[in-house]
């Protein structure tokens, strides 16, 4: 396989990062039982948001369901970030 040299903007990292949040707090929202909205706020709250658009953690680059799982691990345990 070859590799790319091609960097992404910011503008290109953050509409992938928007893309993969909604599409984990959709399932968030589904697994909990609960609106959309309150998933959203409890996700906005976490530090995975942060790290999320935090562009050196290259959290952007990976699935919904990584995100997910980042947000089970650590999500309210501010310590191990």
């Amino acid at each position: 396989m070859e590799r790319s040299n091609y960097e992404a903007t910011d503008k290109q990292k953050e509409t992938c990062a928007v893309i993969t949040m909604r599409d984990m707090v959709a399932k968030l929202a589904v697994r909990e039982k609960i609106p959309y909205e309150e998933a959203m706020l409890r996700f906005t709250e976490s530090r995975i948001y942060e790290a999320l658009f935090d562009f050196e953690t290259g959290i952007w680059k990976e699935s919904s369901d990584y995100l997910l799982d980042l947000y089970d691990r650590y999500g309210t345990n501010v310590s191990l970030l």
